[in-house]
């Protein structure tokens, strides 16, 4: 027979899984993990006698440049993909992309599985739950690596032209951290606690009142 349970507990896990999920997708694709310390001042092409004042950065994927003193400009670091070479690209950068990736496309299936905890608990003998919560670890892991990886290539020539010569590893030193990063920590925190609500939930939609009005024949199910 086929029902629908949706707990408090579940439905807070899922819409917390989906902010994970938003916050990777958003430290992945927002240039804003270093930001230069010297701004560009560019005139505004649609407002007259206006300026526009933009800083410099890089991500994990992007960063945004001023090219040819007149555009300032955001976009991805990779054309050629990770191919690219080296001195264009660091090399921790492209393995910290990878992890992300892996931890948001991880983080992305986690959220389709807990839309599918309302109306099974169980696959091949697993448990939907467990074996999502397992998952949403495995995802805020691979983001954490990333996040260790980033500061690596903080030493490279690229961000020793932006934050200045003494930039070394995990020293930033006249760039400031951008938001972004801030962001990459946040869905950290998030996964973990996803991790562990998922057990919550679980227990939540196998409570005894649950199976009780699933018996009685009951299709929706709305538990508080």
């Amino acid at each position: 027979m086929c029902y629908v349970v949706i707990t408090c507990r579940s439905l807070a896990w899922f819409l917390l899984t989906l902010v994970a999920d938003l916050f990777i997708l958003t430290a992945m694709k927002t240039p804003k993990w270093l930001e230069g310390p010297q701004p560009y001042i560019i005139s505004d092409s649609v407002a007259e006698n206006t300026t526009i004042t933009r800083y410099p950065s890089v991500g994990i994927n992007t960063r945004c440049v001023l090219v040819n003193k007149v555009s300032f400009t955001c976009g991805p670091f990779d054309h050629d993909g990770l191919t690219t070479d080296n001195d264009h690209y660091p090399l921790p950068w492209k393995f910290a992309k990878v992890f992300i990736v892996l931890g948001f496309v991880i983080m992305t299936l986690t959220l389709l599985l807990t839309i599918a905890t309302f109306c099974r608990q169980s696959i091949f003998g697993k448990s939907i739950h467990t074996v999502t919560g397992s998952a949403q670890a495995l995802a805020a892991i691979c983001v954490l690596i990333a996040l260790f990886l980033h500061p690596f290539a903080w030493g490279h020539s690229r961000v020793q032209r932006l934050c200045g010569a003494e930039s070394s590893a995990y020293w930033p030193s006249d760039c400031k951290i951008g938001w972004a990063l801030y962001c990459a920590i946040i869905s950290v925190i998030l996964g973990f606690i996803c991790a562990s609500m998922s057990l919550k939930a679980e227990s939540a939609n196998m409570n005894i009142n649950v199976k009780r009005r699933i018996e009685a024949g009951e299709r929706l199910l709305c538990v508080m």
